[in-house]
C-alpha cells in the first residue's frame, strides 16, 4: 500500500480538496482501493466523505488510534473508499505527547501495516500544524504532496515545510517530497513569474512542481454537494487539473503494474 501525505503548515491551500479528488480520481479512473485517513481537527475531510460531522460519539477514528484504542475504517459516499476518521479531540493532542510517550511515533504506521492488504493506496489528510497527529503521518507516510497557494506566504511556508520533513527523516528515512502542488491558480503575470521562480529553486533541491490546479468556482460548489470534482463536475477543467497531477504523481511505478495511465 502506497501512502500520500498531503501536507502544508500554512492553511487555506486546498489540502482537503486535493485529498479528497486524488482519492475519486484513484477509486474511479485506477481501480485503486483508497484509505484516507482524516488527521485534521477540523475534520473537514470526514464531514464531506461520511455525510455528517464526526463529534457524534463515533468511535474508531484516528484520535481513538492515538489514544492507544481500536480503530477501524468507515465507508464513505465515495465508492471503494474508506476513511479512518477525524474529530476535534486530535486538537488535544501536540507534540509534546509524543515527546512524552503518551502517543506512540509509530501507532498510525503500525495499524496501517495491519489494513494493507485491504487497500491499494493511502491518503492523509494532514492539519495546517506539526501536531501528534501530524507527526504520525509523517512517519507512516512514503511520501508527501504539499499544496501551495501562489503567493508570499506561501512560498514562503515551503521552505518551513522542506525543513519539517528534513526534520522527520531521522524517524522515517523513506519519506520523500513526491512534489509541490500550485493549487487555486490564475492567469496572471506576477504569480506565473513567482511560479517559474519557485520552480527553478526547487528543481535545484531535486524537488518536482506538479501542473498548477485553476482556481474555480465549481470546487466551491462541490464542498456544498459534498461530491468530488469527479462526479460534481465531470467535465471541468479543475478536475483535468486534478487527473493530470494524479497521473503525474503515479508516474512509472503504476505503469510497471499494468495500470492505465
Amino acid at each position: 500500500m502506497r501512502t500520500t501525505a498531503i501536507m502544508n503548515l500554512k492553511g487555506g491551500t486546498a489540502k482537503t480538496v486535493t485529498a479528497i479528488n486524488l482519492a475519486a480520481i484513484l477509486a474511479r479512473d485506477y481501480a485503486q482501493r483508497v484509505l484516507l485517513v482524516d488527521a485534521d481537527s477540523q475534520a473537514n475531510l470526514t464531514e464531506f466523505v461520511a455525510g455528517g460531522p464526526a463529534d457524534d460519539g463515533t468511535p474508531g477514528g484516528l484520535s481513538d488510534l492515538l489514544r492507544g484504542q481500536e480503530a477501524f475504517p468507515l465507508p464513505t459516499t465515495m465508492p471503494n473508499v474508506k476513511i479512518l476518521i477525524g474529530d476535534s479531540s486530535l486538537m488535544d493532542l501536540d507534540v509534546s505527547m509524543v515527546n512524552a510517550h503518551a502517543v506512540e511515533p509509530l501507532v498510525l504506521s503500525d495499524w496501517l501495516e495491519t489494513v494493507a492488504d485491504r487497500f491499494d493506496w493511502c491518503v492523509i489528510d494532514c492539519p495546517p500544524a506539526f501536531s501528534a497527529a501530524a507527526m504520525t503521518a509523517l512517519i507512516a507516510a512514503d511520501e508527501v504532496v504539499i499544496p501551495m497557494k501562489v503567493d508570499s506566504f506561501g512560498m514562503r511556508g515551503i521552505s518551513n515545510m522542506m525543513n519539517q520533513i528534513r526534520n522527520m527523516r531521522r524517524i522515517n528515512p523513506e519519506l520523500e517530497i513526491a512534489g509541490v502542488l500550485p493549487t487555486m491558480t490564475y492567469p496572471d503575470k506576477t504569480q506565473n513569474e513567482k511560479l517559474a521562480e519557485l520552480r527553478g529553486v526547487l528543481a535545484q533541491y531535486h524537488v518536482r512542481t506538479f501542473n498548477s490546479i485553476r482556481r474555480s468556482a465549481l470546487v466551491d460548489r462541490s464542498t456544498f454537494s459534498q461530491e468530488a470534482l469527479i462526479t460534481a463536475s465531470p467535465k471541468s477543467k479543475c478536475l483535468f487539473d486534478y487527473r493530470v497531477f494524479v497521473t503525474r504523481l503515479i508516474g512509472d511505478s503504476f505503469d510497471e503494474e499494468g495500470g492505465e495511465i
